[in-house]
């Protein structure tokens, strides 16, 4: 695969990956977060609301908050006990792909585009998450993805990324991808694979909308191709 600096110089395909290419469980980041809490820490803590799209840091930050109770300045032994979680989890419910996912990923790599992720996860789970699905991680540049486990803000992540890769394509199916696409400049493919209509993607003036990535490769291919290099 591509090494960081090559990637700047490359279209980079950053996927979203919950409800983009696995199909996702909502509330199960924050459930999970939950459990290390009190796994690592033995404190029960109350969920807030938290919107779809919340980063990892987000999250800890939101709980700690609404329990009166100081971010941890080292998150280093919660973060383990979340992938810990995770891979029991995933061993016992393995996520599913969403149809076409696997062979958009590899149309992305043969057409000699760099797969990459801006998710609100970790690297270890995000990358759980796509082979639970039996999705091959290997096809993805991990060293230029971006990860909510480092930020706070999707749109901050989203500018950060756009400096690095001035050739970058978000591609999502939520109105959090259109925000990081429309605060940090990166076009975006809007997709309907997480069944979030339309018309409320389309407020984000996606450069192309796919209902699903099936059977759609070479189009795909060609929109990421002229909107990448725009």
């Amino acid at each position: 695969m591509s090494t960081e600096d090559q990637a700047s110089d490359q279209i980079v395909v950053l996927w979203d990956i919950d409800g983009t290419l696995v199909h996702e469980t909502r509330g199960e980041g924050s459930r999970m977060q939950m459990r290390a809490i009190r796994e690592v820490l033995g404190v029960e803590l109350e969920r807030p609301g938290f919107g779809a799209g919340a980063t990892e840091r987000m999250v800890w930050t939101r709980l700690f908050d609404h329990a009166g109770m100081p971010v941890p300045s080292d998150l280093s032994s919660l973060e383990a006990a979340i992938d810990r979680l995770y891979a029991d989890h995933f061993l016992a419910v393995p996520r599913v792909a969403i149809p076409g996912a696997a062979e958009a990923i590899s149309a992305v790599a043969s057409a000699g585009l760099v797969n990459s992720v801006l998710t609100g996860n970790g690297r270890p789970v995000s990358r759980m998450k796509l082979e639970s699905a039996g999705l091959d991680a290997s096809l993805f540049d991990w060293g230029s993805a971006f990860f909510g486990r480092e930020w706070s803000d999707r749109v901050e992540m989203a500018k950060a990324a756009r400096a690095r890769h001035p050739h970058a394509v978000i591609i999502g199916d939520t109105v959090n991808d259109g925000a990081c696409a429309v605060g940090s400049g990166i076009p975006w493919v809007a997709v309907g694979t997480g069944g979030h209509p339309r018309e409320e993607l389309e407020e984000f003036d996606p450069v192309a909308w796919f209902d699903d990535l099936v059977d759609r490769e070479d189009e795909l291919i060609d929109v990421l191709r002229t909107h990448g290099l725009a």
